[in-house]
């Protein structure tokens, strides 16, 4: 795909603020909602290999990826990832409609991101689901509950430090985070995030 989005890309920034919970700035020219008659998701541009700019940062955010703005073979590789996750067949690393809607993640709102209260109501369930809640365990542990960064520094499914992990309740459960169950985790890194929100691994 070429880097220069065709008019249809141009479409839909307001859409995708709402639908993904991002903040961005619309590009020159582009649109405040999406085509009347389309869904959130067709209003989107079709994203593969080779696309570049702010859609394809914002991909990368939710992935929980370098952002480099540019749809490389880590961003293909996240996406696959995704798509098996979800069940989205092809699982072919492009991002049509049905990606898109997978991609939302309410954690990162504008009201997630700036309301204690608000993350504090959201259900533990659906945070624990969270597209980029699952990312970041994948960028951090690869899933694994047990693992030990080499310094020992960083620990368990969140590579949490020992200083976070008893600052969030952990020790109610174990006196470090690969030490405790899988869920025991989730629950403290929830903790964190109802605190401070995804700055603790990066935002």
């Amino acid at each position: 795909m070429a880097s220069v989005m065709p008019v249809r890309a141009l479409v839909g920034v307001a859409a995708l603020t709402a639908a993904l919970g991002l903040s961005l700035l619309a590009p020159m020219g582009a649109h405040a909602a999406p085509v009347p008659g389309t869904s959130v998701a067709t209003a989107l541009p079709t994203l593969r290999a080779g696309a570049a700019g702010t859609y394809v940062s914002s991909v990368q955010r939710i992935l929980a990826i370098r952002q480099t703005g540019v749809y490389d073979s880590a961003t293909v590789a996240a996406v696959k990832r995704l798509q098996t996750w979800k069940k989205i067949y092809p699982v072919n690393g492009v991002i049509g409609s049905l990606t898109w809607t997978a991609l939302r993640d309410v954690t990162l709102s504008s009201t997630m991101r700036t309301s204690r209260a608000a993350r504090a109501a959201l259900a533990f369930a659906t945070w624990q689901g969270s597209v980029h809640g699952r990312s970041i365990v994948y960028r951090e542990s690869n899933g694994s509950c047990t693992v030990l960064s080499y310094n020992h520094q960083w620990r368990g499914k969140w590579q949490m430090t020992l200083s976070l992990w008893r600052a969030n309740g952990g020790l109610a459960f174990a006196s470090a985070p690969e030490k405790a169950t899988c869920l025991q985790q989730d629950k403290v890194a929830h903790n964190v995030w109802v605190a401070t929100g995804w700055g603790s691994w990066g935002g």
